[in-house]
């Protein structure tokens, strides 16, 4: 293992811009025109005709360094220079530059000493005597990329000139001319369909090149074909593993082996834009103002370009405004917001807008769905590999460890054999054959919960979880979990919390069996196995039990000034929405069969009952019923701390999201007792951040039901 530390190694890490994106960018579109016809160019209207005057780009500087919108969020400013190929016209650009030097210093602006002149240039014209003397004179505000997309093979493959020739020997030969100009520069790569075989060789060859940091991407247009994603995850794979082989990880980086990427989606990362197109400005050389540059007609290949104003009368703020608004969830689907691969995946809000079903900039275009999943699985593989041979904890591990410990995760229970102790609202077989998971569908299981970022939690005789750090075999962190009832109830343990299930057989012992617990725990979860088998007698003795708890309860907390914990009694306390049953949205079972289910119940009641197996993957008919949005009792219901079990709904409503009378009844008779106890604990001094209020009702049926909304014709 390395000696390495922490923060002795590069990859990952993509170089920070001019000011850290900052500053405003206002990119001047000098021509149409270009030397190169790349094949994957999003510039499907480039020209020979279209370029930039002199008056109309002082129009331009005038107003921009005029109107104080434009710049009074910024306290820089990048001007950037764009074709086509800039160069082409590096005269024009030459006066403009003097020109924007020369008004920044006669109006005092607050960008004379803060600006880049910034250019991405296919390098061809990069020595030519006229651009030489540019960077000469500039020097010190200038930023300039060319685009090489690796080995020769791979860059003539795209890179071409209209005769068809490849360009790779023309832009290399001005290569070490540039880097040592600009030692530390980087170049963007493009891999297409029709490269992608050539990744990691040319990713090696341009880190040979002396180009250390390589923010490569893939296109984000719809060009992709069936298998591309596998062609580009293996060609991931076999370069994460000459990286690892040859310590390439210590000094060079490629975008593709990004730490953030292959997460689910914060809060924050919800609210954000991945692009910056509206906060951006790009003028075309007849003086119309653009969002950026790919909003500007010959970007589009579908739709009329979408100007926000023009250098004449100025920017329309109305315009701007659905961009400045602009986030990740006003424009994606469900399925993207809630993937679980979907940090860093991105896109460009132009191929967007030329893509849509209509002329909108609010539906994200996903041609690089299978793409970016690919990326992330590589991705994965490469940090988990690094992990083993360095022992480093890089930020793409703790993010996965942040991502469990905050349980937004899915969990996968592993129903380790037929007679493990139950832990929720079923029963085991008893009398029957015992199966046991093999090794084999236990290794397959947690190779499927890796894939889908699951967090394994295995359920055994004796009830532990564990969470499994993705690629390794060992259960790590493991948390025990004792199980009681009335048989053992008196076993000791260092645990704080427990289980205690009960039958309608062991009502009359509930108070006794819980304030046993209590002796050695602070914490006690009821569970009720038999509730599709108790009547109304049986909720009189419970009711009657949980009351003698209640009086216990108060009587330690105001002597001790800690309230113990009784999940069905206090849990409410500190709930403002349901926190209950995540079966089929948050957790699923795996069985000794090799099948997936909803949760244990639905396999020991019949393992029929399946919802898909590790080679099929889970396959559930309108999942939409799973959730509480979909369960119109339970929506209009106040008993947050309600188990709302989905396997009793079913067996006793035949319907997912409807509850029984019975589970109701339950759920209202503790809500009953805990009102009482938070009204005598709230004159004792305590807080709560739910207050319950007075009920007269037993079944929020009650209060969406009435026959007077029943029509019939």
């Amino acid at each position: 293992m390395s000696s390495v530390t922490e923060k002795s190694y590069e990859m990952g890490k993509m170089p920070l811009s001019w000011k850290n994106d900052q500053a405003k960018s206002i990119t001047f579109i000098v021509t149409e025109d270009c030397n190169l016809i790349c094949k994957y160019c999003y510039l499907t209207g480039k020209n020979e005709t279209n370029k930039m005057d002199f008056e109309t780009a002082k129009k331009a500087v005038d107003y921009i360094l005029n109107t104080d919108s434009v710049s009074e969020e910024h306290d820089a400013v990048v001007w950037e220079f764009i074709g086509g190929e800039p160069f082409m016209e590096i005269d024009l650009i030459d006066n403009i530059c003097d020109y924007i030097k020369q008004q920044m210093f006669l109006l005092n602006h607050k960008w004379f000493d803060f600006y880049r002149f910034s250019f991405s240039t296919n390098g061809i014209l990069y020595d030519r005597p006229e651009v030489q003397n540019f960077i000469a004179k500039n020097y010190n505000h200038l930023s300039i990329g060319i685009t090489i997309d690796g080995t020769k093979e791979k860059h003539d493959l795209n890179r071409i000139y209209k005769d068809g020739r490849g360009s790779y020997d023309d832009v290399v030969r001005n290569v070490p001319m540039w880097l040592e100009q600009f030692p530390g520069t980087t170049t963007k790569v493009t891999f297409a369909s029709n490269d992608l075989p050539y990744l990691k060789d040319s990713v090696i060859h341009l880190w040979n090149m002396g180009i250390k940091n390589i923010p490569a991407n893939v296109v984000f247009e719809n060009v992709w074909k069936d298998g591309d994603d596998l062609i580009f995850e293996n060609q991931l794979l076999e370069l994460a593993d000459y990286i690892l082989e040859n310590d390439m990880w210590k000094d060079y980086s490629v975008r593709f082996f990004d730490e953030h990427t292959g997460h689910p989606l914060t809060d924050e990362g919800l609210s954000q834009n991945f692009c910056g197109s509206g906060r951006m400005l790009a003028i075309d050389p007849k003086g119309n103002l653009f969002p950026c540059i790919r909003f500007a007609d010959y970007s589009l290949s579908n739709r009329k370009g979408l100007q926000v104003g023009d250098v004449y009368t100025g920017i329309n703020p109305d315009k701007v405004r659905p961009f400045l608004a602009l986030n990740l969830v006003d424009q994606s689907r469900e399925e993207c917001i809630n993937c679980k691969v979907a940090s860093n995946c991105g896109w460009c809000q132009g191929c967007n807008y030329d893509m849509a079903d209509s002329d909108t900039i609010y539906q994200r275009a996903t041609f690089v769905c299978k793409m970016h999943k690919a990326n992330s699985r590589a991705n994965k593989y490469f940090w988990t590999k690094f992990k083993e041979k360095t022992g480093i904890i890089s930020e793409y591990e703790r993010k996965q460890i942040d991502h469990n410990k905050r349980s937004v995760g899915t969990y996968l229970q592993f129903i380790t054999s037929d007679d493990i102790t139950p832990h929720c609202c079923y029963k085991t077989k008893e009398d029957q054959p015992i199966n046991k998971m093999s090794n084999e569908i236990m290794k397959k299981g947690i190779a499927f919960s890796d894939e889908n970022d699951m967090i394994p939690m295995f359920l055994t005789n004796e009830l532990h979880s564990g969470n499994c750090i993705s690629g390794e075999q060992s259960i790590l962190d493991k948390v025990d979990i004792p199980v009681y009832h009335n048989k053992n109830i008196l076993k000791n343990t260092s645990a704080h919390n427990c289980i205690l299930l009960m039958t309608r057989n062991d009502i009359n012992n509930l108070c006794q069996n819980v304030l046993g617990l209590l002796k050695m725990l602070t914490r006690v979860n009821l569970v009720i196995q038999d509730l599709d088998e108790w009547d109304k007698d049986d909720l009189t003795k419970y009711q009657f039990e949980l009351e003698a708890i209640a009086l216990e309860i108060i009587a330690i907390a105001n002597k001790a000034q800690v309230i113990p914990e009784i999940n069905v009694l206090t849990d409410i306390f500190d709930l403002k929405s349901m926190s209950n049953c995540d079966a089929g949205i948050k957790s699923y079972s795996l069985a000794p069969n090799g099948k997936l289910y909803l949760c244990p119940a639905f396999y020991f009641d019949n393992p029929e009952n399946s919802i898909g197996s590790l080679e099929e993957g889970i396959n559930i008919k309108n999942p939409e019923l799973l959730k509480l949005s979909k369960a119109p009792i339970c929506s209009a219901c106040d008993a947050f701390h309600c188990q709302r079990c989905k396997y009793l709904n079913k067996k006793l409503t035949g319907e997912y999201n409807t509850p029984s009378a019975i589970q109701c009844h339950i759920s209202h008779i503790e809500r009953l007792v805990s009102f009482k106890i938070q009204k005598e604990l709230i004159k004792n001094g305590y807080e709560f951040d739910n207050i319950l209020q007075a009920i007269d009702y037993m079944d929020p049926l009650a209060k969406i039901y009435k026959p007077s909304n029943i029509k019939c014709r």
